[in-house]
């Protein structure tokens, strides 16, 4: 990964910061897109520290504007994009009758909308290097389970989006696919499932008994992003410990 620069968008902690911790430790420079500043640039500075260079930018994935400016940017600072990881993503565990119009559309808007922005935004670099765009998506598009009907609703259409993408841009050079975690120890698992009766009924659903943790995508996320994965395209892999099948 020496010499290649990776944009990892909601990459401040979670999922998105081991990715980008993964990709970093292989030689690569990153791109830290998130709307959390503090914990963001906390990022950056730990990665520039212990890795190669890393580039904080703060960014609201639902403003197309926004995350224009982003990519030129990340673009003007590094000269390249080989890699586009496209994670950022909000969550409620809420039966339809709880769900509001407005939290319909945020969800929608972060999730989806985001995704498109983003991929419109920095396809064009990555298109230049003949790179590789992975989306982080959710086993909850498959079984409709594990958030709300937004949340399932709105993973199902980064699928769309995906796969359209990997029919545009394979010809093109570029490798397109999605990761689909389930349960991962993130912040958002910790505010759908906060006590231990919750967590131990999750395990038990789980075929190798144990949560998943964000290393588990990172590890498979750099393994996309490199030469060896290049006859994986437009493909949805589960990572969930076996739950789903």
């Amino acid at each position: 990964m020496k010499g290649k620069v990776a944009v990892v968008t909601g990459a401040a902690k979670g999922i998105g910061k081991a990715i980008a911790e993964a990709f970093a430790a292989a030689g690569a420079k990153t791109v830290i897109v998130d709307f959390d500043q503090d914990s963001g640039e906390q990022t950056t500075a730990e990665f520039s520290a212990r890795f190669s260079e890393s580039l904080f930018i703060k960014t609201d994935v639902s403003d197309p504007e926004a995350v224009k400016k982003a990519s030129q940017q990340a673009m003007a600072h590094f000269k390249r994009i080989d890699i586009l990881v496209i994670n950022a993503g909000i969550s409620y565990l809420h039966t339809m009758e709880d769900i509001s119009i407005e939290e319909w559309q945020r969800v929608l808007r972060i999730n989806l909308d985001g995704s498109f922005y983003t991929l419109k935004a920095f396809s064009g670099p990555i298109l230049e290097q003949e790179g590789k765009i992975i989306f982080i998506t959710s086993g909850s598009a498959i079984t409709g389970t594990g958030g709300g009907m937004h949340y399932a609703s709105s993973k199902a259409g980064q699928h769309g989006l995906m796969r359209a993408a990997s029919k545009e841009f394979g010809p093109r050079g570029v490798n397109v696919n999605a990761i689909a975690p389930r349960v991962i120890q993130t912040d958002i698992l910790d505010t759908l499932y906060p006590d231990d009766a919750s967590r131990e009924e999750l395990v038990k659903k789980i075929p190798i008994q144990r949560i998943g943790q964000p290393e588990d995508i990172a590890n498979l996320a750099l393994f996309l992003a490199r030469p060896e994965s290049s006859y994986i395209h437009g493909q949805i892999i589960l990572a969930d410990g076996g739950r789903t099948y």
